[in-house]
């Protein structure tokens, strides 16, 4: 049995179902881990035409984030990230890598925690890096992004919500229009579009635009909607607020 006995994935595609990920690979599903894990994608490195130069998924993304092949190359992505910007400082690169402002990045403190494990200052150019460090570099951004591991399953064991999910949606079509993405404030993805839209359908006003950009008057919207019922108004759509808003009003 492959993924295309019940549907026309692809490697890299990525299904939500109740706010939990999904990701595909050519003989595995992995979900339940962090973004990172499930995404092989261990510094979580954004979706652009230089992370597919390094081997991710051309084309595919999970939220914001490229989503590659194997741990390995993944890994050797953050490396060549790095290598790649010898001009720049520690502090430099992380300014750039983890910007303040997106999500909870704290960039000075990042460059702090990779400079200690290096064993340098934040003011280090990385042309002074060797390659043992570099690697050693990659590996403090991987501990800082999170790696915990989920469950990987195969085509024959899939859990019976992605399972039916795959029935009931055989074509990337019909996937997209049901998409149940975990979303927050700076996603951007089609299935933003069905969270914007029931937000309007269970009165938020005015109307928000469905346009697929999860911006700050979808996080205004989504904290009404939780804090009218019984949700903590974070603003962000995981499961249990995608559960709440699948509950037929009344």
């Amino acid at each position: 049995m492959t993924w295309t006995d019940a549907s026309d994935m692809e490697p890299g595609d990525v299904i939500g179902i109740l706010g939990v990920d999904h990701v595909f690979y050519e003989e595995a599903m992995r979900t339940g881990g962090t973004a990172s894990w499930n995404n092989q994608n261990p510094g979580n490195i954004v979706r652009s035409g230089e992370a597919e130069s390094y081997g991710a998924y051309p084309g595919k993304h999970n939220d914001i984030f490229a989503v590659f092949p194997d741990e390995e190359t993944g890994f050797e992505a953050v490396r060549r990230y790095l290598s790649r910007r010898g001009d720049k400082t520690v502090l430099e690169v992380m300014l750039a890598y983890a910007p303040a402002g997106h999500g909870s990045n704290d960039p000075h403190a990042y460059a702090q925690r990779v400079a200690d494990a290096l064993g340098v200052g934040t003011d280090t150019r990385l042309a002074d890096l060797d390659e043992g460090r570099l690697t050693v570099f990659a590996s403090a951004i991987q501990q800082v992004e999170g790696w915990r591991p989920g469950q990987t399953h195969g085509p024959g064991d899939l859990p019976g919500d992605v399972a039916q999910w795959l029935t009931d949606h055989p074509s990337r079509a019909e996937r997209e229009a049901a998409d149940q993405p975990f979303a927050r404030r700076g996603t951007v993805a089609p299935g933003v579009r069905n969270i914007q839209q029931r937000l309007n359908d269970l009165g938020w006003s005015p109307p928000l635009q469905a346009d697929g950009d999860f911006g700050p008057l979808s996080d205004e919207a989504t904290r009404w909607f939780q804090a009218n019922n019984g949700l903590t108004p974070d603003g962000i759509v995981g499961n249990k607020t995608w559960r709440r808003l699948m509950e037929p009003p009344g």
